[in-house]
C-alpha cells in the first residue's frame, strides 16, 4: 500500500472511557493483507487495538508482543511515545489479551519471535502516535482559538509557540474526543527523534526488581492444577517403565499421564507435582540418538557448511572476487549447541 493511500484513510477511533480518559482504537493491517490489496477505511475499517490517555497524562499501550528479555515492553512503547511526544516517565504498558485483533502485522499471528516485533509495529504505532499528537494539538488550538500550525507538542503538553501558553494532554481529552481524527499523518524525520535510537530506562525493570511483576507461574485460579513433565535426557527417547503408584502416594498428586514428550504429573501445586515426578523413577529407552555427542554434531555441521544452501540474495560474483583478491583470510568459528528456548526443569 502506498504511503499516500494510508495517509488519506482514517485509522483512529475515539471513545471517552468509562473510568475517564481517552480510548484510542486503531487498526493493525498485516503485510499479507496489504499484498492482497486490503485498504483501511470503508467497510473494512475496524480498529482492533488501543491506547489509553488518562487525565493525569498517563499513556497506556495494550502490548501485543511478549516480553522475553529482549525489550519489547520498552521498544514498542517507544515507537508510540516518539510520535505522540509523550512524557516517557508517564508511559505504561499492559499485556494484550489473546485475540486475533492483536496479530503482528508481519506474521498476521499473535506471536513473538524472529525479530519481528519492532519491524511489525514500526509504522503502525508511529502513525497512531502521530495522529493522536495532531488530534491533541487541534484540541488545544480550538481551545485557544488559534491555528493548529501555530502550536507544537512536547512531553505530553501542547504549546502555543508564539505566546508560550500550555495545555497538558490530560486537559484536552474531552475536546479531542469530539474532533474528527486526522486524515493525513506526517511522521517525524529521524533526525528529530528524541526516544527512538536512544538508551531509555526499561519499563519492565522496576516491577521485576521490587517483586510486583506478575509472571505466569504467579497466576492462581480456583481449582487450578499444575503439571510437570519427566522427559528423557536424550532427545526422542521414550519411557520404558515408571512407578506411577509411587508418584500417586505423594500428597497433592491427582493424575499421572503419558504424553508424547514423556510422563506428566498433575498435582495441586508445582512442588507436589515436582515431588511426584521424582517418585516416578522412570526407566528410559534413549533411542537412536543415545550416542550422539558434541563431536558428532560438529561433524554434521561442518558437512552442512560445505553444502550449497538456498540463497536469500545472490548479488555479485563471490568466486570471481575471491580469485582476484590480493589476500584471503579464512576463519572457522564454533559454538556449542544452545537451545533457543526458555529455560525450564
Amino acid at each position: 500500500m502506498a504511503d499516500s493511500d494510508l495517509e488519506r484513510r482514517q485509522f483512529l477511533k475515539l471513545t471517552i472511557a468509562a473510568g475517564g480518559g481517552l480510548l484510542i482504537g486503531f487498526h493493525l493491517p498485516s503485510l499479507a493483507a496489504r499484498r492482497d490489496g486490503y485498504h483501511l477505511g470503508g467497510n473494512h475499517y475496524s480498529p482492533n487495538s488501543w491506547i489509553h490517555l488518562a487525565p493525569n497524562d498517563t499513556v497506556t499501550l495494550m502490548l501485543a508482543t511478549s516480553e522475553l528479555g529482549q525489550g519489547s515492553m520498552t521498544a514498542i512503547p517507544m515507537l508510540l511515545a516518539e510520535e505522540l511526544e509523550a512524557d516517557w516517565a508517564k508511559v505504561k504498558v499492559v499485556p494484550a489479551p489473546v485475540n486475533a485483533d492483536f496479530n503482528n502485522p508481519i506474521s498476521n499471528k499473535q506471536s513473538t519471535g524472529g525479530s519481528t516485533a519492532v519491524r511489525g509495529y514500526w509504522e503502525p504505532l508511529r502513525r497512531v502516535g502521530a495522529g493522536t499528537r495532531e488530534l491533541l494539538i487541534a484540541a488545544a488550538a480550538k481551545t485557544w482559538g488559534v491555528s493548529a500550525r501555530a502550536c507544537h507538542a512536547r512531553n505530553s503538553t501542547v504549546i502555543h509557540t508564539a505566546s508560550g501558553r500550555k495545555l497538558r494532554y490530560g486537559m484536552l481529552l474531552t475536546i479531542a474526543s469530539k474532533l474528527t481524527p486526522p486524515t493525513e499523518v506526517h511522521l517525524k524525520n529521524p533526525k528529530d527523534f528524541r526516544l527512538i535510537g536512544k538508551s531509555m530506562a526499561r519499563l519492565d525493570t522496576p516491577a521485576k526488581v521490587n517483586g510486583s511483576a506478575v509472571f505466569g507461574t504467579d497466576v492462581r485460579r480456583p481449582g487450578m492444577l499444575t503439571a510437570v513433565v519427566a522427559r528423557c535426557p536424550v532427545f526422542g527417547g521414550k519411557p520404558k517403565g515408571y512407578d506411577a503408584g509411587a508418584a500417586r502416594t505423594v500428597r497433592g498428586v491427582h493424575k499421572i499421564v503419558a504424553i508424547d514428550s514423556g510422563i506428566a504429573v498433575v498435582a495441586d501445586s508445582f512442588w507436589s507435582a515436582q515431588l511426584g515426578r521424582a517418585a516416578l523413577n522412570v526407566k528410559w529407552k534413549p533411542g537412536s540418538k543415545a550416542k550422539l555427542d558434541s563431536a558428532a554434531i560438529q561433524t554434521q555441521l561442518r558437512a552442512a557448511v560445505r553444502r550449497r544452501g538456498n540463497a536469500e540474495r545472490d548479488d555479485g560474483d563471490i568466486d570471481k572476487a575471491l580469485a582476484g583478491a590480493s589476500r584471503v583470510v579464512e576463519a572457522l568459528y564454533e559454538t556449542p549447541y544452545l537451545a533457543h528456548a526458555a529455560w525450564s526443569r
